[in-house]
């Protein structure tokens, strides 16, 4: 896990339109989200062929309202963003949701090891997805 220094850590927004722009930006909210925080996730490694395992990940948390209920005064706090390497274990994984679409919600199983090594490049494709987020948050959601 490398932490990423960023303009939107701390930062406090309505989720919706929070939500609206990390979708726009090819982020996806992880299905292991509860009421009062969650993660956005982006996979880096596209070419993979969907087998993602870089991922820069936006933590949030409640402040107001919950993560998940849709109410348009839902509050959220970014945390600092992160490039996660996760190395998948082989075999089975008894912490991990079964089934079809557990599979597509849930896309962490337990690490193979927590503290993978993250190389350079994937650092870099973060800083820059994550540049690239910060500049839509600030020009859509704070400028206005």
């Amino acid at each position: 896990m490398i932490p990423l220094e960023s303009s939107i850590d701390n930062l406090q927004v309505h989720l919706n339109p929070l939500e609206e722009v990390f979708h726009q930006e090819g982020f996806i909210l992880g299905g292991g989200y509860e009421y009062d925080h969650g993660y956005f996730d982006k996979a880096l490694d596209w070419e993979k062929n969907n087998e993602h395992h870089v991922y820069l990940r936006v933590p949030v948390s409640a402040v107001q309202g919950s993560i998940g209920d849709g109410k348009e005064d839902t509050i959220v706090q970014i945390g600092q963003p992160f490039v996660l390497k996760h190395q998948i274990q082989p075999g089975s994984d008894d912490g991990a949701g079964t089934g079809v679409i557990s599979g597509l919600v849930n896309q962490f199983a337990e690490p193979a090891d927590p503290d993978d090594y993250v190389e350079e490049k994937w650092i870099q494709r973060g800083t820059e997805a994550l540049q690239k987020l910060e500049k839509r948050i600030q020009e859509e959601l704070m400028d206005k």
